[in-house]
């Protein structure tokens, strides 16, 4: 997931990281994501889309990958949810309380911890690792797939 970083700082991207604008961005993929859920769709590439920008959020709020990954307890997902879209509910909360977070100027690191548990969530319950949607959405954006 790194190399995601690092292709983000290369465009340039991450200089001038606006939140809100970042917020923005991850909303729409999550919109892609529910779209893609809904017509039963493959949704690596929209986890991962969803990923890459909860990346960039965690950079812009001084944290390090490496300690943002190591955070972010894999181990708290719920397994009792008896279909993908509770997930989706999930994270639709999570979003709102980002985007008030954001626009309030108050932390939200415990928001984007929360928001990878829901999006592995939403993986494993499509047989997907969090990992490799991170990749398909990695190449896709260079044009590698």
């Amino acid at each position: 997931m790194k190399k995601i970083i690092t292709l983000e700082q290369e465009r340039n991207l991450t200089k001038d990281f606006d939140p809100k604008i970042r917020a923005l961005k991850l909303i729409s993929a999550a919109g892609k994501l529910s779209r893609s859920i809904a017509m039963r769709e493959d949704c690596r590439n929209d986890v991962g889309n969803c990923i890459v920008n909860i990346l960039i959020l965690s950079v812009i709020n001084d944290y390090g990958i490496e300690e943002f990954l190591a955070a972010s307890n894999l181990s708290n997902i719920d397994e009792n949810h008896d279909s993908v879209s509770s997930y989706m509910y999930e994270l639709w909360g999570a979003l709102g309380l980002l985007s008030t977070a954001i626009t309030e100027g108050n932390d939200y690191r415990s928001t984007l911890d929360d928001m990878v548990i829901i999006l592995s969530g939403i993986a494993r319950f499509s047989s997907y690792s969090l990992e490799e949607c991170a990749d398909i959405a990695y190449n896709n954006s260079q044009g590698l797939s």
